[in-house]
């Protein structure tokens, strides 16, 4: 049963305007692989805890030859917490997450189901096949990927995206990770298994804008390299050691100008900028450790990663009662 088993999941964050026509073309797409494929489908929608209605809209979509179920949070919690929501609150079998705002097109998902059902690949992805970002961003995107992938072993793939399939088995692995501070990308890759790449090109919104952020970007940015790299903790002996050598150097020939070759040399404002400039530098080295450190403090609490308010499902309806209400 688990093999023939699928949950659609998708984290849901003040998508009002967008999540009723989204919903429609997600059901019309489930329906599809109902058929050619014979799977159970569960569509799982988590609310993050939305202020526009968005949770209300969702608890009254109504059910095809798929249940729907619907997981509110208490609060804002973040996308990584929605998708650890959604691993931890499915059904048994595969996974599928997906946006709700029609970026990700819910129309290549029987390509995703093909290749792990055909081709037996554990961890299918979507990835961008031409960024169409800033020029600024596609560069900050193409610099955080090498520094990630500089101090980690494993190879992040460069602009994958969240939207991704999950075989049973696969799933049952990320499940198995115990972090509290989760980096989906990561994860999905640290996992291994036998993983394969859909170039998609991410569809305009159905309405309404980004959530996201640059401090939010930053952030998440951050709790990546943290999770999945000590780079930035080898670059600071790098640069110690960059800083170090030419001090060094530089004392060796104030003594050797002063008391061998009787030179006056006025040291005074070279030690004033030095001083300055070391102490503001311990300062930026302390705050990068002081990250690493209240990571581990985060992680040592052990609070929960997010906190459900309330849930809605639906059972999926047989066939001749879809057929009665023209389904």
């Amino acid at each position: 049963m688990k093999k023939n088993t699928l949950t659609l999941a998708i984290p849901v964050f003040n998508e009002a305007e967008s999540l009723e026509i989204f919903h429609q073309r997600l059901g019309k797409v489930a329906e599809q692989l109902i058929d050619q494929f014979g799977l159970t489908i569960e569509i799982l929608y988590i609310d993050d805890g939305s202020s526009d209605g968005s949770a209300e809209i969702m608890n009254h979509f109504s059910s095809g030859r798929y249940s729907i179920k619907t997981i509110c949070f208490s609060r804002n919690f973040g996308k990584e917490a929605a998708l650890v929501a959604a691993t931890e609150c499915c059904q048994k079998g595969a996974i599928v997450f997906l946006d709700s705002d029609g970026q990700h097109p819910p129309e290549i998902l029987p390509e995703f189901v093909r290749r792990w059902k055909e081709e037996g690949n554990d961890v299918v992805y979507a990835v961008h096949h031409k960024r169409q970002d800033h020029p600024i961003k596609q560069r900050m995107v193409g610099l955080f990927y090498r520094f990630i992938n500089a101090g980690s072993s494993i190879e992040i793939p460069p602009n994958a995206a969240d939207y991704k399939l999950l075989s049973p088995r696969a799933l049952e692995a990320l499940k198995a990770c115990q972090e509290r501070i989760r980096f989906f990308k990561g994860l999905s890759t640290w996992i291994g298994f036998k993983q394969s790449a859909i170039e998609y090109e991410p569809e305009e919104r159905i309405s309404g804008t980004t959530k996201w952020n640059m401090l939010g970007l930053l952030n998440l940015s951050s709790e990546g390299v943290i999770s999945f790299s000590t780079a930035p903790l080898r670059a600071t002996i790098l640069l110690g050691v960059g800083i170090a050598i030419p001090a060094m150097l530089y004392g060796f020939w104030i003594l050797f100008s002063s008391l061998l070759l009787g030179n006056d040399v006025s040291v005074y404002a070279a030690l004033f900028t030095v001083t300055v400039f070391m102490g503001g530098l311990q300062l930026m080295l302390l705050g990068l450790v002081g990250e690493y450190v209240g990571h581990m403090m985060r992680e040592l609490k052990q609070r929960p990663i997010y906190i459900i308010a309330e849930e809605h499902s639906q059972k999926a309806k047989t066939s001749e009662a879809s057929d009665a209400f023209g389904g």
